[in-house]
């Protein structure tokens, strides 16, 4: 097997067990608090989505929407193409609890340290602690709510395709 289709087997097998991870979340019903995110984001920016859909402009758009005047794409795989593009150019749709969810994950190496010290782990090196997760790990972490944003849309999806569509019959 050539290098190439190695590593392209490998990034495969790799969107498996992040498919699996995910579905995991779903399941357990972890994911809630990003479909209610997911909610009010479309709800709230419902105009700023039915313009990129009708203008097709940025993040590949524009070629969707071409493909959509062509009738190439259903309507449905435009509204569905634009929303993902959003998604991915905005990065959350709730940036406070993105904000918040970090943090957390930032005092649990705190508490980490402290345990591991038996002691309470002084303001500098809370900083440092904080600011090694940020190096380490917020661009990862970011990804992955992308990623768990973009599977709740997925999930989701047939219920808001309807709204979105509504006045946009271009």
């Amino acid at each position: 097997m050539g290098t190439f289709a190695r590593e392209w087997a490998s990034k495969l097998m790799a969107m498996g067990g992040v498919l699996k991870s995910l579905e995991e979340l779903w399941t357990q019903g972890q994911l809630r608090d990003l479909e209610t995110d997911l909610d009010r984001f479309i709800r709230d920016n419902l105009q700023e989505i039915r313009r990129v859909m009708s203008e097709g402009r940025g993040s590949g758009t524009e070629i969707a929407r071409r493909r959509y005047m062509r009738g190439e794409i259903s309507n449905e795989q435009l509204v569905d193409f634009c929303v993902r593009a959003v998604l991915r150019k905005r990065g959350t749709c709730n940036p406070r609890r993105d904000i918040q969810e970090q943090c957390f994950e930032i005092e649990k190496e705190v508490w980490y340290e402290g345990e591991r010290a038996r002691q309470p782990v002084c303001a500098e090196r809370r900083e440092e602690i904080a600011r090694s997760w940020a190096t380490q790990h917020a661009s990862k972490w970011r990804e992955w709510r992308l990623f768990q944003l973009l599977y709740v849309w997925e999930k989701k999806a047939d219920l808001y395709v309807k709204l979105l569509q509504h006045e946009h019959k271009s």
